[in-house]
């Protein structure tokens, strides 16, 4: 055991030497590690910043909402395009395809809902799409294109169309210039009547379509009165039928110039050949130096006529008539209904403007002394009232044609005496 104790000595020396060496070494790396600390301050919490990004549990943000678009493909994308096919927005395949047509068909929806029509589907959209308050898809009707209609005051290319037709079926006979004018309007109104169109001088669709049929029917020309013929007599013995309607009337605001009278209703009508004795007459009365003329009344239709006799008999039991007195009252004045004169568009009433008072004026006097050289009489005269049943009136002419007029006027007869005298 003797060899123990020196090798025992030995590895104490070893230690010794290995402690001796170590040491110092520590103390270098402590003091460049005391060193480092001194420099280097140590962070410390910031409370007031990890307030900010703690998350409270019982306040749980949102999440962002799902905004459908195209390009999407998904399951969400095919519930929306059932929900729009069942509502009509949508015809294409439910795919779970957002494409072109399931934008279309989102728009559609928004704008029928007065969303923001973009084609995107958001929650604002898809909430309404799948509530009860989402409405089925309603097609919004294509506008049908009307032609516009063609009326006096017109010139254009149109007219002119309008001039050449009326021209080949025999119903116009003016200058084909393109412009609407009151020949032309005449020429419509009269191809209206002939055809059973409403009279109104304007051409609209169901107008134009008649008068472009390549089997439009051509003028019907009604024969020129025969001056042997008598002149129709209409009286309470001799009514006109309700139905009854010139052929050919006129209006007179077309026919007649208004530097020689004025028409007061844009409505007047008149028979053509009796309105073309009224141009002459007038003519006639601005060369003697008479002028300032007004027609008032001309053609009146039978439900006029009622109207008028109506309104009268009304008139007079307001102020305390009985009806069969109101009646009789009226009667002396208005005829009854289809026993006018004017239903023929023979006769016409005429007056001064802005004149209460006919009898006595320079228009009065020349139209009773010249009105039969044109082929008018005064129809109720004074001192025939027992003849014709109606009191006097200085206005009211009735054109008969020549010879008649001057027959009457030189025998001073009515023309119930005139009918009477002359039949077989």
């Amino acid at each position: 055991m003797k060899w123990l104790r020196p090798l025992l000595w030995a590895v104490l020396a070893l230690f010794c030497i290995g402690i001796a060496v170590m040491v110092p070494r520590a103390l270098d790396a402590y003091k460049t590690l005391d060193t480092e600390r001194n420099a280097t301050p140590t962070p410390t919490a910031d409370t007031q910043s990890m307030f900010y990004v703690t998350v409270d549990p019982n306040n749980t943000p949102e999440p962002t909402p799902l905004v459908l678009k195209r390009g999407m493909e998904n399951d969400a994308v095919k519930k929306m395009q059932q929900a729009l096919k069942d509502l009509g927005y949508y015809e294409g395949a439910v795919d779970g395809q957002f494409g072109s047509g399931t934008a279309e068909a989102v728009t559609l929806f928004q704008s029928q809902h007065g969303l923001t029509a973009d084609g995107l589907a958001g929650s604002d959209t898809l909430s309404l799409l799948y509530s009860s308050n989402a409405e089925k898809y309603v097609p919004t009707p294509t506008p049908t294109v009307t032609p516009s209609v063609i009326r006096k005051g017109e010139h254009s290319d149109r007219v002119t169309a309008v001039q050449e037709r009326l021209q080949e079926l025999r119903y116009y006979t003016g200058a084909i210039d393109g412009q609407f004018g009151g020949g032309t309007e005449e020429a419509v109104r009269l191809f209206q009547r002939q055809n059973g169109l409403d009279v109104d001088g304007i051409i609209g669709s169901l107008t134009l379509t008649a008068m472009m049929d390549e089997n439009a029917a051509g003028i019907v020309i009604t024969p020129t009165p025969d001056p042997a013929t008598l002149p129709v007599l209409v009286n309470r013995d001799n009514p006109l039928d309700a139905s009854f309607v010139p052929d050919n009337l006129v209006l007179l605001r077309n026919v007649l110039p208004s530097s020689l009278v004025y028409v007061k209703g844009s409505e007047i009508e008149g028979d053509p050949t009796a309105a073309d004795a009224l141009g002459r007459m007038f003519r006639a009365a601005a060369n003697d130096g008479v002028t300032n003329w007004q027609i008032s009344s001309g053609y009146r239709s039978y439900a006029y006529q009622k109207k008028l006799f109506d309104d009268s008999v009304d008139e007079f039991m307001a102020g305390g008539s009985t009806y069969a007195s109101a009646v009789s009252s009226t009667r002396l004045t208005v005829a009854d209904p289809g026993t006018s004169e004017h239903q023929l568009g023979l006769a016409f009433d005429i007056t001064v403007p802005d004149t209460a008072i006919f009898k006595g004026t320079e228009q009065q006097i020349w139209l009773y002394e010249n009105c039969w050289e044109f082929g008018f009489i005064i129809r109720y005269q004074e001192d025939k009232e027992d003849i014709t049943g109606y009191l006097a009136e200085d206005w009211h002419i009735r054109y008969t044609g020549l010879p008649h007029s001057l027959t009457m006027r030189n025998r001073d007869w009515s023309l119930e005496e005139y009918i009477e005298a002359m039949e077989p």
